[in-house]
């Protein structure tokens, strides 16, 4: 078996990769996603090819009395996951850069991508059935920009819920 790259709070096993994909839902790992960033940005300053950003949240649905947050389970992750593979396209980036957090790299304007963006937060594949809440946020990449600036422009956006 090979050597994974693992990285576990004390309180949280379901996230670990082994530096390229997700070893529970076989996204992108954060460090490929990284790579692609800047080979994105690279491409965009040379051609000026537009390219967006999505994060996506997921967290489970308080029912009406609940007064503990449920917690987000390995099933949960998987549908998740699968769902937002079937939604997207072969070229788009998609990774899992947190335990309920993904970020998907779009070749397209932000004015392209709203369409993306109203699907996922519509889809009922993608809620597992309404058990989970999905908020999204997106940003379009501004010439010159580095992927910092980028990554940080899109943690400050307000996030879409459904």
């Amino acid at each position: 078996m090979e050597e994974r790259l693992t990285y576990r709070g004390h309180e949280n096993t379901l996230f670990s990769h082994d530096g390229i994909h997700d070893s529970q839902t076989h996204l992108a790992a954060p460090t490929y996603f990284y790579e692609q960033l800047k080979q994105e940005i690279a491409l965009s300053d040379r051609t000026g090819e537009m390219f967006s950003l999505i994060r996506v949240i997921f967290n489970r649905s308080n029912n009406e009395g609940e007064s503990v947050e449920a917690k987000i389970g390995a099933a949960d992750i998987l549908y998740f996951s699968e769902a937002l593979k079937d939604l997207t396209r072969k070229q788009d980036c998609v990774a899992r850069v947190g335990v309920n957090e993904c970020v998907i790299l779009v070749r397209a304007r932000a004015s392209n991508v709203e369409a993306l963006l109203s699907r996922l937060l519509h889809s009922h594949k993608l809620t597992v059935e309404n058990t989970l809440q999905i908020s999204c946020a997106t940003v379009e990449f501004a010439p010159g920009e580095k992927a910092l600036t980028i990554l940080n422009r899109l943690d400050a956006m307000s996030l879409s819920t459904r």
